[in-house]
Formats: C-alpha cells, sequence, structure tokens
C-alpha cells in the first residue's frame, strides 16, 4: 500500500500503538506529523522518521486543549499545505495504573478520561475535517478498544465508556462527511504488548490472559498500525463508518 504524497497526523504518537502506526504510515511513504505530550517520546519517534529518509513533523499537543490542537493543526497546514489523514491514538490509561471498580473513581478521574480521550478526539475531527472537506477527501481513524465492544474487565468502567462514546461518534461523523468523501472509521486493539503493558503487569498475568486468546498469542502495534495503514490507504477507499477488532479472536462478531 503506497501513501506517498500524503500527510498524516498522529496523536499519541511518542510510544506504544501510536508510535508503531506513525512508523508504518512513514515506511508507506505518508509525511508523519508527531502529535504527544511527551517531548522525549516524540524526538525519539522523530528520528526513527528521519532516519528512513522520510519528511516528519513532531508537535508537543496536549489534545485534551482545543487551542493546542488547533495551534498544531495550523502549523501542520503552513508547513506541508494539507492533511490527508488523522489517527486519533491519544488516550487516557487510567486503569493501568490500579484497577479499581467505578465507585472507587471520582470525578476529577471521569474528566482525564472525558478530557484526553473524548475531547482530544473531539478537539483533533473539528480542527482537521474544514480542510478535509474543502479538499473533497481525507481518512480519519480512530483507535477505539474492545472495551467498546463486550463488557471490559473489572476497572476499565470509564475506559470503556468513552471508547464507546468515540466508536459511537465516529459512526454518526461518518455518515455527516461521506458525501465529502471523507472516511471515517474505527480500530479496536485486543490485548496489545506495549511499554505501559510491561510497566503495569506481571509476567504471570500476561501469560494468562494470552492463554485465553484463540491465537494464544498477544499482539503487536504492528498488526494494529497494519490496519490503519489500509484504511488510510486507497484500497480501503469505499470503507467508511466501519469498527474493525484485531484481537486475535477475543472477541468474534
Amino acid at each position: 500500500m503506497n501513501l506517498k504524497g500524503r500527510v498524516a497526523i498522529v496523536t499519541g504518537a511518542a510510544s506504544g500503538i501510536g508510535r508503531g502506526i506513525a512508523l508504518a504510515l512513514g515506511r508507506a511513504g505518508a509525511s508523519v506529523v508527531c502529535a504527544d505530550i511527551d517531548p522525549l517520546g516524540l524526538t525519539e519517534v522523530a528520528a526513527e522518521l528521519h532516519a528512513l529518509g522520510l519528511r516528519s513533523l513532531a508537535v508537543r499537543t496536549d489534545v485534551s486543549k482545543a487551542s493546542e490542537v488547533t495551534a498544531m493543526v495550523e502549523q501542520v497546514l503552513r508547513d506541508f499545505g494539507t492533511v490527508d489523514v488523522l489517527v486519533n491514538d491519544a488516550a487516557y490509561l487510567g486503569f493501568s495504573r490500579e484497577h479499581k471498580p467505578f465507585l472507587e473513581t471520582d470525578e476529577a478521574e471521569w474528566d482525564l478520561h472525558i478530557n484526553v480521550t473524548l475531547k482530544g478526539t473531539l478537539h483533533c475531527c473539528k480542527a482537521v475535517v474544514p480542510s478535509m472537506v474543502a479538499q473533497k477527501r481525507g481518512r480519519i481513524i480512530n483507535i477505539t478498544s474492545d472495551a467498546a465492544k463486550a463488557m471490559a474487565p473489572r476497572g476499565e468502567a470509564l475506559y470503556s465508556a468513552v471508547k464507546s462514546a468515540v466508536a459511537a461518534f465516529s459512526r454518526t461523523l461518518a455518515g455527516e462527511l461521506a458525501r465529502h468523501h471523507v472516511l471515517v472509521n474505527c480500530v479496536a486493539p485486543g490485548f496489545i504488548i506495549t511499554p505501559t503493558v510491561l510497566k503495569t503487569r506481571r509476567p504471570e498475568w500476561r501469560e494468562k490472559v494470552e492463554a485465553m486468546i484463540p491465537l494464544r498469542s498477544a499482539g503487536d502495534p504492528e498488526d494494529i498500525a497494519g490496519m490503519v495503514v489500509f484504511l488510510a490507504s486507497d484500497e480501503a477507499k469505499h470503507i467508511t463508518g466501519q469498527h474493525y477488532s484485531v484481537n486475535g479472536g477475543t472477541l468474534m462478531l
């Protein structure tokens, strides 16, 4: 799949799934704009893209703040002239720190999930869509979760709530933008080995989860990135409003 000449923005690009997506889009030929709140991680990803001989830009961005998102997109349009692909991967992963039931959460935690995961996606779409509509072309790919499709594990009530909201928003946005040839789809990762997982989950827990996956192994960021590259490509020109799981068969619908 060839994305040469395309410009892609990836939020949450400093590590994990976002990093894998940014590198995969770059390898497919796209110019990649990496947005994240982690400046060190951004520098490292930008260096990797540069080493591949690719044009890239790293912009520290807090997606929960509309002003920062707007400034980032304006910079991209000035420097690159277009935005062809938007991948909303940035999310608040509060459950990765401590699994606790909903009744033990407070409003401050609710706000973190809503502001980063849901409003961050809304901010980015609102900033990017006008230019996509004007050029009659665009791809928006929102990273959700299988937690938006089925009952999530204990401690993920807030996470599943906002990911479900992103999925519902994506379907409606796909309907609104179809006549402008702006396609909107979701990719839902299953159990993916990322730096966060390695830091917060014991090996025996990971082994137990992998034993429940029909393919008997966890995925990696490249598995998610492959689906994203496909949805960003011309091969997916007749696909919109869909929600794809990449989970090794854990959830089959």
